[in-house]
């Protein structure tokens, strides 16, 4: 590795930048590292990240290419996340902007955070959006890596038991029985890490991350070994969701239903054996140790 690498990390203050900076912070060759955060609003950001002499904030805006080229200008490794939007063409200009002010700093690596089946056609838009980025970066020229995150852990609510009652019955009514595939937001940050620190290991490369597959069921047993209770599952009809949902979601759940996400869980367990799986998650998130 070299003895000096500058990289710089979008939605620092977010789930995915978050989980990225704290896997540096936590790797053996942080010391050789000089981090830029790109923040909108200095002051809000410094207020939620750690004091560390090692980071340093640039403020610029992810749909102006102008205001990022000075942010990117020198940079070897960039983390490009987009910051979800309710107009899915938001984040490509997100992504866009970014992309060529890359291009037009010098930037040589970019990890990009996607979303699993972004290589497939699925017609839910905030997944083709993410799509539309995959290939504007491929077409950039800038050498990259990809990850495909499937659905997040973090989403289920481990606290508020009303919310958890509404979202399981959600899941039972969308899958049907099915199992999903899931992976915890802190390990999108170690394997995205991972592949900025490792540039030649992952030059070119995409995949699909989780870290488990499970169906209601599994998420129960492994709600009922972690707390020792059963928690309630509202009884909620297909047909509601349809009526209920924003066009977006309902497709996405269709989606799970019909295709779903195909990660390889058990060779990226054997890849990264530190992947959480359900029950992992909810210990650590509830602060509950293994019997």
């Amino acid at each position: 590795m070299e003895s000096s690498k500058t990289v710089l990390i979008t939605g620092a203050t977010g789930k995915q930048g978050g989980a990225v900076l704290d896997a540096l912070r936590g790797h053996p060759d942080y010391p050789t590292l000089s981090i830029r955060l790109v923040v909108r609003d200095p002051a809000a950001a410094a207020k939620k990240l750690p004091k560390d002499p090692s980071l340093s904030l640039h403020t610029a805006d992810l749909t102006s290419t102008s205001s990022l080229i000075p942010a990117l200008t020198d940079v070897h490794t960039a983390f490009l996340v987009t910051t979800p939007s309710p107009n899915p063409d938001a984040e490509v200009t997100q992504g866009k902007a970014f992309i060529d002010a890359a291009v037009k700093a010098g930037v040589r690596y970019i990890v990009f955070t996607s979303v699993g089946a972004a290589d497939r056609s699925t017609g839910i838009p905030h997944f083709e959006s993410k799509r539309v980025v995959e290939k504007y970066l491929a077409e950039s020229g800038i050498p990259h890596a990809i990850i495909r995150p499937v659905a997040f852990m973090d989403n289920f609510p481990v606290d508020g038991g009303i919310k958890r009652f509404f979202i399981l019955g959600l899941f039972n009514a969308a899958l049907g029985g099915k199992k999903l595939q899931l992976v915890a937001v802190r390990d999108i940050g170690i394997v995205a890490a991972d592949a900025m620190l490792r540039e030649d290991a992952w030059r070119g490369r995409a995949i699909e991350l989780a870290g488990d597959e499970v169906g209601l069921s599994g998420m129960l047993d492994a709600w009922t070994a972690v707390t020792g209770t059963t928690p309630w599952v509202a009884w909620v009809p297909w047909w509601l969701l349809r009526m209920a949902l924003p066009t977006d979601v309902y497709l996405m759940f269709k989606f799970f239903y019909e295709r779903g996400y195909e990660a390889d869980v058990s060779t990226l367990k054997k890849q990264y054996p530190g992947l959480q799986s359900f029950e992992d998650f909810l210990r650590e998130k509830l602060g509950k140790k293994a019997a």
